[in-house]
């Protein structure tokens, strides 16, 4: 096991895609009331699979889109509820990743100090 290996890289990649889906989420709910604003859909799990696939998840892009959803009166499609959900998602997928990553590093320090 090495501190580099794909699957520190493929947890690493997906932290990267996580938050740059938290950092839009919370630019969607900032701009809840501007008249105009299409909220930003943040995709990286089919590039993730692809990378990985192709053995380089260092790889990964992580692409932004504007929602093509309902709006309002006022322009502005950001739903609230979607959002919300959304955020308490990405924390849960946040969270799972970084806990898997200190296991891996538990581990190593186990191999390392016999600790």
């Amino acid at each position: 096991m090495q501190i580099g290996d794909v699957t520190t890289r493929s947890l690493q990649a997906a932290l990267e895609g996580l938050t740059a889906r938290r950092e839009a989420t919370q630019r969607n709910l900032a701009n809840l009331e501007t008249p105009g604003y299409q909220a930003e859909i943040v995709d990286f799990e089919s590039s993730l699979v692809s990378a990985l696939d192709d053995g380089d998840p260092t790889s990964m892009s992580v692409g932004t889109t504007r929602s093509m959803g309902a709006t309002n009166a006022n322009g502005n499609n950001v739903a609230i509820d979607q959002e919300l959900t959304g955020l308490t998602e990405t924390d849960l997928r946040q969270q799972l990743a970084i806990e898997a990553l200190n296991a891996k590093y538990r581990l190593l320090r186990t191999s390392i100090t016999g600790m």
